[in-house]
């Protein structure tokens, strides 16, 4: 059983013959009173202390525990993060690749297309131009003609000119057929695009 201070204030011993000095007995008594009583105090204060530290050890491994799940919790978001940022920029890269290819595909499409464009204008252009010639060729070669026919009309008209002994109606007569003639002369010709060059007898 342990001894308290109220216990060693309240020892008594008992006397006997030659036995110890009561004083000196009673000064060490007090004096381990006072050193237990002085350790009891040191001992409540370290548990004191010690509970106080373990309250303090426990607050501290929840810190941990709460900054430990934190900690996984911000890795398992980072890893997150970068696998959505990884697959985003494959998705971003393949559409890229996919945009690019597709644009390629269709501006070499519209290369073609705009070569068969001018191909076509240029044939046209061609055709035109042909035809434009041909009917140039063809209104001259008309001018020529009626030109040619005027001429000759006009000689004729000047080689049937009346004599002097020949009366007016006699010319008259006489011009009547070279204006016939003149008339068969500006018929149009076969293809119906104006009068034949006639022919020299």
């Amino acid at each position: 059983m342990a001894l308290t201070p109220v216990d060693i204030t309240h020892m008594r011993f008992k006397t006997a013959l030659r036995g110890y000095s009561r004083q000196q007995v009673d000064a060490f008594v007090q004096s381990v009173k006072e050193s237990l009583e002085q350790a009891l105090t040191e001992k409540a204060e370290l548990q004191r202390k010690l509970e106080i530290a373990q309250s303090e050890l426990e607050r501290i491994k929840k810190i941990e525990s709460t900054m430990s799940s934190a900690l996984t919790l911000a890795q398992k978001t980072a890893d997150e993060i970068r696998a959505n940022a990884r697959r985003q920029a494959e998705i971003i890269i393949q559409e890229a690749e996919q945009t690019r290819v597709r644009m390629t595909i269709d501006a070499q499409r519209e290369i073609e297309r705009l070569r068969a464009e001018i191909g076509r204008l240029e044939a046209v252009r061609d055709r035109l131009a042909a035809e434009l010639s041909s009917t140039l060729e063809a209104f001259k070669d008309l001018l020529e003609k009626r030109i040619i026919a005027a001429q000759r009309t006009e000689s004729e008209a000047h080689r049937n000119e009346p004599g002097d002994n020949i009366t007016s109606s006699e010319s008259l007569e006489s011009t009547q057929p070279s204006a016939s003639q003149s008339q068969d002369n500006l018929a149009p010709d076969s293809a119906g695009t104006g009068p034949e060059r006639a022919e020299v007898a």
